[in-house]
């Protein structure tokens, strides 16, 4: 009976020890469920902060991109205006400036490169709005431009309406002028001795008698004038002249002459006889007479002398 006691009455662990167990193995469940649950959170925050950082990271890139489109922008703009181009230009500073420091930041810093993306978003409104200006001021060049083209035109245009104004104001001139000049007819030379009588042999000349008629000019201004006549001798045209003090402006420049004879031209045909004392210095040959008057030549005829004669003939 004893023995069965025993047998049936076996020692047993403590209820106070099984609970100590469970609990261990509860606590070290719980452990490993908080260091699975921690590593998770490690994981996932890891992956997290992977992704933005590699969107801060093409954020960046965007922000350089986009700054250097802007400075493009601003150097394909064109303009005269010199403020203009200043303010051009230290807004090119600026964008190098912001470039260089979005170089530098690091991927992580989120505020700084939100700021940044800021002031890019305002330089890029600051860039249209110098598009807008100087597109504006390029178009009032472009009118101005076109009003200085049609202003140039016009005075181009004035000034070939002036110019064939004074031409046709010259031509009408040199035609009055022409006009004026007088003229002569019928030109007539007389070989004469000292008789009066027309020879034609160099020896029995002693005049040479030059007649003609200046023609009606109710244009030409009446008064005195003077008529001159050149005589050219063979065989060299040398003019034939009783001194040499004999001299009268023609061209500008002083010439000599044979002989001259004053006279009042009226309006009217006036008949003039001019004589040339030869002095038995005539040569045989072909002679040319010149008359002028007012520095113009107004007449010319020619006449021919021949060998002495005999000498009672």
């Amino acid at each position: 009976m004893a023995e069965s006691n025993n047998q049936n009455g076996a020692q047993r662990p403590p209820k106070s020890k099984n609970k100590l167990s469970a609990g261990i193995i509860f606590i070290i469940f719980l452990l490993i469920a908080l260091l699975g649950f921690m590593s998770y959170l490690y994981i996932n925050q890891k992956q997290t902060t992977q992704e933005i950082t590699k969107e801060l990271s093409a954020e960046k890139d965007s922000l350089q991109t986009e700054l250097k489109d802007i400075k493009v922008s601003y150097d394909s703009l064109r303009t005269d205006n010199d403020t203009l181009n200043e303010q051009l230009n230290q807004e090119k500073e600026r964008i190098d400036d912001l470039l260089s420091e979005i170089r530098r930041v690091k991927a992580t810093n989120y505020t700084r490169i939100k700021e940044l993306k800021e002031e890019v978003k305002t330089l890029r409104k600051i860039a249209q709005s110098y598009v807008r200006q100087i597109d504006s001021l390029n178009q009032a060049n472009k009118k101005l431009a076109a009003e200085n083209r049609r202003v140039r035109q016009e005075i181009e245009q004035v000034k070939e309406s002036k110019q064939q104004l004074e031409q046709e104001k010259d031509s009408l001139s040199k035609t009055v002028n022409k006009a004026k000049l007088l003229r002569t007819e019928n030109v007539m030379v007389q070989p004469i001795n000292e008789r009066g009588n027309e020879k034609s042999k160099v020896n029995k000349i002693d005049k040479i008698k030059v007649c003609f008629t200046i023609k009606e000019n109710v244009v030409a201004k009446p008064g005195d004038r003077v008529a001159y006549i050149r005589i050219a001798a063979p065989p060299e045209d040398l003019i034939l002249t009783n001194s040499e003090d004999n001299l009268f402006e023609y061209q500008n420049k002083k010439i000599v002459y044979s002989a001259k004879r004053p006279f009042e031209f009226t309006g009217q045909a006036t008949d003039l006889c001019i004589y040339f004392d030869s002095k038995g210095e005539l040569k045989p040959g072909k002679y040319e007479v010149y008359v002028f008057t007012d520095g113009y030549q107004i007449g010319q005829t020619e006449f021919e002398l021949e060998e002495s004669g005999w000498l009672f003939f």
